[in-house]
């Protein structure tokens, strides 16, 4: 029987490649994407720090001022004012 430190260390070893995948599309995502003022603003923001928390799971961990940015710069043409 493996111990789980054991267990863990062989699917860490079998996911990294993804891992590292997942932490580029997610920065990605944070930093290229457009909000919508067809959405509630308030989803797509939470679904922004949802992003950051996975980032932060995956050991990739980005400082709220770096996700606030983010935010602000991927805002509609509405938010204009708040850039």
């Amino acid at each position: 029987a493996a111990t789980a430190a054991e267990i863990w260390k062989k699917l860490n070893e079998r996911y990294e490649g993804q891992g590292k995948q997942t932490v580029a599309f997610l920065i990605g995502e944070l930093f290229r994407g457009t909000l919508s003022d067809d959405s509630a603003m308030e989803t797509q923001l939470n679904a922004m720090r949802q992003k950051a928390h996975i980032l932060s799971t995956l050991g990739q961990p980005l400082d709220d001022t770096l996700v606030a940015t983010a935010m602000v710069i991927s805002l509609p043409p509405s938010y204009s004012t708040l850039r």
